[in-house]
C-alpha cells in the first residue's frame, strides 16, 4: 500500500477534498463505493482509480456513460498527478496531500490580496512560538492562534497517536477554556488524521456524505471543520482541530493552507519546549544526583577520618600507656598531650594521701572531673563525695549547708539537718568556686580543718568529722590573699596539694578526642549516631574556647541537633567558623603589655569589670538579680564586686567615704554590736560561732531557699 492520495470533487463551484490510502478506489452513486457521488448521471460503479507501480491510472466501471479524460471517454487510461477528470455532473482531480513543510507562499491561492496580511499574521505568531519555552503556555498560543487566522470559532490540541490521545487545550475564540473537550469534538475526525496523516477539510459536515453517517457529528451538530496533523521530530504526534457549528464553508483551501504552516512550526516549537523541559529535568536529576554524591563523599570521608583518627587513638593510647603508664585509670577525663599527662602524674602522687587537693583553672576545664578521679581512685571511693559550689548560695544559707543545723536554730529550723561536712564523713568534700566564700565562713571553714570537727548552728557539740577536702577556683587566690580578699592561713590550708588544669587553648591536641567522647555520650543519649566532617572539626580545633570543655560541649550539642546525621562546617555557630571569640576582651591590638600603656593589669581588669557591671544594671533595669545573671555570677558575688569597687547597687560610683576598708569594716562591726546586745558565744579561736540573731538567719536562709533549690 503506497501513500495516501487525494480526490477534490467539485460540482457547481462547490469542492470537497477526499482522502484515501488504498490502492483502488471505486467511484459511482451506490453507497457501497468509495466516493460516493448521488447523481443520476452516475452508474452505479461508474469507474474507479487504482495505482499501479508508476502512478495511477483511471478504469471504466461498465458505465452507460464512461468517465471522461482529456475530453475522452476512457476504458483504462493514465491518470497523472493534477488531471482533472469527468463523471455525469462531476470534475474530480487526483492530487497528492501537501508536504510536511508547506510554505506560507503555498497556502496563497493564485492573486489572493489576503497573502501579504496572512504572511505578516504567520511570521508573528511564528516568532511567538520560537520564543516560548514553556510547553503549557506554548500549546495555548498554538489554539489561539489557529482560531485567530481561520476565523474558528473553537479549537482543540489534541497530542498522542493512534488511540492513545489526549485533549491538552481546548479553547473559543473569546480565548475560555471549554468544558469537558471530549466530548465537544469528533473522536472519528481526529483518529482518521491521526491514522493517515491526510488533513480533513468539509464546509458542512450535516450534508457531507464522509461525515453524515457519523453520530458525533450529528450530536454536536458541526458544520465547518478542519482538522490538521501536527507532525513532531518526523512523525505525527497529535492534530489541530478547529470548528464552527454555526456557520458553513467557514474553512477553505486557504484556511486548510495556512494551519498546515502552522502545524509544521508548531511540531518544530513543541519538540524544542518537550527537550527543553527534559533537559532541566535532567539537569535537575543531575544537580540532584551530584549533591547526594557531594553528601556521600562528604560522609564516606567523614567516616573514614573517623576510622583513621579512631585508630591513631588507639595507637596514641597504647604508645602513651606504654611510654606514660599512669599507676590509675583516668578514662573520664580525656586528655592524651603533655599538658595532661602531667596532670595525671600529679593524680597518682596525690590520690594516696589524705591532705587537701586545690584544683584551680578556667572556667570549663573539668576541675569537679578532677575532684570525682580523685575519689574513685582513692581509699574513701566507697563512702560519699559530696559537692557544693560557694558562689551560688549567699553567705547564711552556706553556712547551714556546710555546718548544719539544730531544730531551733532560727525561724523555720524544725528539724535536725546534717551539714555537708558531716555527711561527707570519711569520704570527700568537693568546694567549687571557693574564692568566692566569705570571709567569715573562711574561719570556721579553718578551724573544722584545724581541729577535725563541726559545730551546726544552733548546737552546743561539736561532731568528729574525717574529711577529705578538695576545692576548686578559676580565681587568683594568691592575689585575694595580697588584696585581704581570702585569708591567707585558709590558702596554704587548702593548697597542700595544687592541681593546675591547662585551658583548652592550651592542649588542642585533645580537642578531637573530646568531641568524640561527646559524640559518643550523645549517640548512648539519643540512640542515634552523629558523625564529624574534617573540615568542621578543624575549625573546633583552631578555635580558642574561652569556655573550655563546657563551651565545645555546647557546641557540639547544638551543632548535633542541626545536622542530618554528620556535623558540617555551616551547622557551627559563627565565631567558631569565624575563629574569633565573642566573650574573649582584646584590651589593645597595639602589641604593648600594660606598662609601656601606663597602665596596669589590675587596672585594665579593675575598668572591664566596672564597665561590664554598669552595662548588665543599665540592661536589667538596675534588677541586681538579672544583672548577676547577666554577668553570670551569684547575686552574694556581684554584691562583694559592687563593694569592692565602691559601687552603688545601680552600677554607680558609691559616696565618698564608702569604700571597703578596714576602718569601714570595723565601724559596721561595732554598729552591728549595739543593735544586737546579746553575748556570742566564741570558739578556743576567738572566732564567732553564732553570728546574726535567729530572725536574720531565718530571713537569709528563707532568702536562699531558691537559689538552693536551683542549685540542686
Amino acid at each position: 500500500m503506497g501513500h495516501s492520495f487525494l480526490l477534490l470533487v467539485t460540482r457547481d463551484g462547490q469542492a470537497e477534498t477526499h482522502a484515501f490510502h488504498k490502492d483502488a478506489v471505486t467511484i459511482g452513486r451506490s453507497r457501497e463505493c468509495d466516493l460516493y457521488l448521488p447523481d443520476r448521471l452516475v452508474s452505479r460503479v461508474h469507474c474507479r482509480v487504482e495505482r499501479t507501480d508508476t502512478g495511477f491510472c483511471l478504469v471504466d466501471g461498465g458505465a452507460s456513460n464512461p468517465a471522461k479524460l482529456r475530453g475522452r471517454p476512457i476504458v483504462r487510461a493514465e491518470l497523472k498527478v493534477g488531471e482533472t477528470f469527468q463523471v455525469g455532473n462531476y470534475e474530480i482531480a487526483l492530487q497528492m496531500p501537501a508536504p510536511e513543510h508547506a510554505s506560507v507562499d503555498e497556502t496563497r491561492v493564485g492573486d489572493n490580496p489576503r497573502g501579504a496580511q496572512d504572511l505578516g499574521t504567520f511570521l508573528q505568531i511564528a516568532r511567538a512560538l520560537n520564543e516560548e519555552q514553556d510547553l503549557t503556555r506554548l500549546l495555548t498560543q498554538i489554539v489561539d492562534a489557529a482560531i485567530s487566522m481561520c476565523g474558528a470559532e473553537r479549537g482543540f490540541l489534541i497530542l498522542g497517536s493512534g488511540d492513545e490521545h489526549s485533549v491538552e487545550v481546548a479553547r473559543n475564540f473569546a480565548q475560555e477554556e471549554v468544558q469537558s473537550p471530549d466530548v465537544k469534538i469528533s473522536r472519528t475526525i481526529a483518529r482518521r488524521v491521526l491514522q493517515t496523516g491526510v488533513p480533513e477539510l468539509t464546509t458542512n459536515a450535516q450534508e457531507d456524505d464522509r461525515f453524515r453517517d457519523l453520530q458525533s457529528v450529528a450530536d454536536l451538530r458541526l458544520r465547518s471543520v478542519l482538522c490538521i496533523p501536527i507532525r513532531v521530530n518526523g512523525t505525527i504526534g497529535g492534530v489541530l482541530y478547529v470548528d464552527n457549528r454555526l456557520q458553513q464553508q467557514v474553512f477553505q483551501e486557504r484556511e486548510k493552507g495556512l494551519l498546515l504552516s502552522l502545524a509544521d512550526h508548531a511540531g518544530t516549537a513543541i519538540h524544542n519546549a518537550r527537550t527543553m523541559e527534559q533537559l532541566k529535568a535532567q539537569k535537575l536529576e543531575l544537580q540532584q544526583a551530584l549533591d547526594r554524591v557531594d553528601q556521600l563523599n562528604g560522609a564516606l570521608k567523614g567516616q573514614l577520618l573517623e576510622k583513621t583518627a579512631e585508630l591513631t587513638q588507639i595507637r596514641e593510647e597504647i604508645s602513651t600507656q606504654s611510654l606514660h603508664k599512669t599507676k590509675y585509670d583516668y578514662k573520664q577525663i580525656v586528655g592524651t598531650g603533655r599538658a595532661m599527662r602531667s596532670v595525671f602524674a600529679l593524680l597518682d602522687k596525690f590520690i594516696d594521701t589524705d591532705d587537701p587537693v586545690m584544683v584551680t583553672g578556667e572556667s570549663g576545664t573539668g576541675k569537679e572531673l578532677v575532684a570525682r578521679a580523685v575519689h574513685s581512685q582513692s581509699k574513701r571511693k566507697l563512702k560519699a563525695f559530696v559537692s557544693e559550689n560557694c558562689a551560688a548560695l549567699p553567705e547564711a544559707l552556706l553556712e547551714s549547708e556546710l555546718f548544719g543545723y539544730v531544730r531551733g536554730a532560727f525561724t523555720g529550723a524544725t528539724t535536725n539537718k546534717k551539714g555537708l561536712l558531716e555527711s561527707a564523713d570519711g569520704g570527700v568534700l568537693f568546694l567549687d568556686e571557693v574564692g568566692d566564700m566569705p570571709l567569715d565562713l573562711q574561719a570556721k571553714l579553718l578551724r573544722v580543718l584545724q581541729e577535725g570537727e563541726v559545730r551546726p548552728l544552733g548546737g552546743r557539740d561539736t561532731i568528729k568529722v574525717d574529711v577529705r577536702l578538695i576545692t576548686a577556683t578559676n580565681r587568683n587566690l594568691e592575689e585575694m590573699v595580697r588584696d585581704g580578699d581570702f585569708r591567707e592561713d585558709l590558702y596554704y590550708r587548702l593548697a597542700v596539694l595544687p592541681v593546675h588544669l591547662p585551658p583548652l587553648r592550651e592542649r588542642k591536641e585533645d580537642v578531637p578526642h573530646l568531641v568524640r567522647r561527646i559524640l559518643t555520650d550523645l549517640a548512648r543519649e539519643t540512640q542515634s549516631r552523629v558523625r564529624i566532617s574534617p573540615d568542621a572539626m578543624e575549625k573546633l580545633v583552631q578555635y580558642p574556647w574561652p569556655g573550655n570543655v563546657r563551651e565545645l560541649q555546647n557546641e557540639v550539642r547544638r551543632a548535633s541537633i542541626l545536622c542530618d546525621g554528620i556535623i558540617l562546617e555551616n551547622h557551627l555557630s559563627q565565631q567558631v567558623k569565624e575563629g574569633k571569640s565573642s566573650a574573649v576582651v582584646n584590651f589593645a591590638d597595639d602589641g604593648m603589655v600594660p606598662a609601656e600603656r601606663g597602665t596596669t593589669l589590675p587596672d585594665m581588669v579593675k575598668d572591664l569589670e566596672v564597665r561590664e557591671i554598669k552595662k548588665a544594671f543599665d540592661k536589667s533595669q538596675q534588677n541586681k538579680s538579672r544583672a548577676a545573671e547577666m554577668l553570670g555570677l551569684s547575686r552574694f558575688a556581684l554584691q562583694r564586686k559592687l563593694d569592692k569597687y565602691g559601687l552603688e547597687p545601680g552600677g554607680s560610683p558609691a559616696p565618698a567615704g564608702g569604700g571597703e576598708d578596714d576602718d569601714a569594716d570595723d565601724l559596721r562591726a561595732a554598729i552591728h554590736r549595739l543593735r544586737d546586745p546579746r553575748p556570742r558565744r566564741r570558739g578556743r579561736d576567738g572566732d564567732r560561732v553564732q553570728g546574726a540573731p535567729q530572725e536574720a538567719r531565718s530571713h537569709r536562709c528563707a532568702e536562699g531557699a531558691e537559689t538552693v533549690a536551683g542549685a540542686r
